[in-house]
């Protein structure tokens, strides 16, 4: 039996309610996540520290080591795009326009909403973080 699923809608209008990202200290996830993405952390009646993504959408951090390197790809309008590129810059954190590349550019590359200008970077645990927006430049 095969089921048609629109692309607009996924299955029964799915959305992301949370991730669980494992890092060696959360506080200084935290506070690295604040200072790149402007994130704000918070700790509610779940057990982890949270990373606000929307109203609807936190990443929940687990303090253990992680086992493989997970790719986070977030997206923004095109002013967050340049904070995040300033603030980078400012923090002195390599980056670049693809998941392996720190060039200091940011470059084309395809997302779920089509092509759009996307940077890259590590974060503590070398998680490979991706900022992308559809906006024009």
């Amino acid at each position: 039996m095969s089921a048609s699923i629109d692309k607009n809608h996924g299955a029964g209008r799915l959305r992301l309610d949370h991730l669980i990202l494992r890092v060696a200290d959360p506080e200084a996830s935290a506070q690295f996540y604040r200072r790149t993405l402007g994130l704000a952390a918070e700790r509610g009646e779940s057990p982890f520290l949270a990373l606000r993504l929307a109203p609807d959408c936190v990443i929940d951090l687990l303090p253990q080591a992680p086992r493989d390197p997970a790719h986070l790809a977030l997206h923004t309008d095109r002013a967050g795009f340049e904070a995040v590129r300033t603030r980078l810059r400012t923090l002195r954190i390599g980056h670049g326009g693809g998941p392996f590349v720190r060039d200091g550019r940011a470059a084309a590359q395809y997302g779920a909403r089509g092509w759009g200008e996307a940077l890259y970077f590590h974060d503590l645990d070398g998680h490979n973080i991706e900022v992308r927006t559809y906006d024009p430049c």
